[in-house]
């Protein structure tokens, strides 16, 4: 940098803190003005108000002599000041209709001059407003860390800590859904608005104070403000519900399943009546021989890498793991919130546990662990739900025919191979690809599933040959 550089950066600065010097105590006139003719209409004492109309009138075209001849340089491509631009009027009327709230809003006004923070206080308060004042920007740390207000107006230009580092610090621990901060500047240039909202400001008024415009930016910032803490709240009370959920059922359950339960508060009201659900029993084979040829180890690790395998394909599909009875998981669908697809996700997720287990039986591989089969059944009917435990260790449990049979299907199913009962059949209609039965009880037929068609398509690679 040059000495010529230097001299002009040392003067810019001057000239910066001129004008706020000049403009700061005009802007006070200005706003005491105001503030006395409101409090001469509410008293009916109007007398004086075309004397204070004289005052205002006379320090607003002083305002414009200083800002003609005290003006710094300012970056072309900057926005507008608020007082630059269109629609002071229409930005008054917004706050005249959001103003009201539950509760009075809690404003922190930051500011060394206390003239400043004195006028800008009471008019706040007059409309509405709790305020506090800080007299600089540790004050205002201090304050903020001890009780966050729901809104803060930090003038730019302070000696010391300025308005821009003490922004700084706020971002560092409070972000600008949590605490709103808008920049007050005396200054009539966009040089301090353009840096403050690049480090993190939520919006920017300039002195003096158009009140109307201001209370309209504080409302705006308010109101983004309770929006996020309304967010922040039902995020928390879904997380609740759902790990309340989770632990009453005593099971996974998929994320959209959990959000759907949410939104409906029966739906933990599950021992009024019987529900329709369709049942997928996976079982894994040759249990005896395995055990055998392997130590207890290994067995377990066998078991474990299939059924989370197997759980995660269940969760994927809407269904929820009832459990895991020896060498076989239980899965349902339709409980806790029944619906029209349930078959076809089941019957859906039944194909995609066969594939599932080339993927796993590769990992297990890469561990030395065997490959395994499983066999698949599918039964749909209807199953009475009961409680089990007392307090907070509540779980549910259906009791009926689907998982029985389901069980029983999957008995007779071959390594690879599933077969779904003839209610599930006659659900799925069309859908179905099914290319055999068989009669498992007089008047009962059972039928492979190949696969499916429609949005849900799904096929196995392959069956066993006969």
């Amino acid at each position: 940098m040059t000495d010529r550089d230097d001299t002009q950066d040392r003067a810019r600065a001057i000239m910066r803190r001129l004008q706020h010097e000049v403009r700061t105590p005009i802007g006070q006139i200005i706003g005491y003005a105001e503030l006395l003719e409101e409090e001469l209409e509410e008293r009916g004492a109007e007398e004086l108000t075309p004397d204070l109309h004289r005052i205002r009138d006379a320090a607003s075209r002083l305002l414009d002599l200083v800002d003609g001849r005290l003006r710094a340089e300012q970056d072309p491509g900057a926005p507008l000041l608020p007082e630059e631009g269109a629609g002071p009027q229409a930005e008054a009327e917004s706050a005249k209709e959001s103003i009201a709230t539950d509760r009075p809003n809690r404003i922190l006004v930051v500011d060394e001059d206390a003239s400043d923070r004195e006028l800008l206080a009471r008019r706040l308060e007059r409309q509405g407003f709790e305020v506090e004042v800080a007299r600089d920007g540790l004050d205002a740390l201090r304050r903020i860390e001890a009780r966050p207000p729901d809104a803060v107006l930090l003038e730019v230009m302070m000696s010391g800590m300025g308005g821009l580092e003490v922004l700084e610090r706020l971002r560092r621990q409070h972000s600008r859904a949590e605490l709103p901060v808008i920049l007050a500047t005396a200054l009539d240039e966009s040089q301090d608005a353009v840096e403050g909202l690049a480090r993190g400001a939520n919006d920017y008024v300039s002195k003096p104070f158009d009140l109307p415009v201001v209370i309209a930016r504080v409302q705006s910032q308010l109101e983004a403000h309770r929006t996020a803490r309304q967010v922040a709240e039902l995020a928390r009370q879904l997380e609740f519900r759902s790990t309340f959920i989770r632990e009453t059922l005593g099971r996974d359950v998929s994320d959209d399943l959990l959000v759907a339960m949410s939104e409906q508060p029966d739906a933990l009201e599950l021992g009024r009546a019987r529900r329709p659900v369709v049942a997928v029993v996976a079982d894994v084979r040759n249990s005896r021989e395995r055990a055998a040829a392997l130590a207890p180890a290994q067995e377990t690790a066998v078991l474990k890498s299939v059924f989370d395998g197997l759980g995660e394909v269940v969760v994927r599909h809407g269904g929820v793991v009832e459990g895991v009875v020896g060498d076989s998981l239980v899965a349902l669908f339709g409980l806790p919130l029944a619906a029209e697809d349930d078959a076809e996700r089941a019957a859906g997720c039944a194909v995609a546990l066969q594939l599932e287990m080339a993927e796993i039986n590769e990992r297990n591989e890469r561990g030395g662990l065997p490959a395994v089969e499983i066999g698949v059944g599918v039964a749909s009917g209807d199953v009475a739900v009961v409680t089990l435990g007392t307090g907070d260790r509540v779980h549910y449990k259906a009791v009926g025919d689907p998982p029985r049979r389901a069980q029983e299907l999957e008995a007779q199913a071959r390594g690879g191979e599933v077969w779904i009962c003839t209610r599930t059949r006659e659900r799925l209609g069309d859908l179905a690809n099914v290319d055999r039965e068989r009669e498992i009880q007089p008047g009962e037929v059972s039928h492979r599933l190949l696969g499916l068609g429609g949005p849900r398509l799904i096929s196995l690679r392959s069956v066993p040959a006969d």
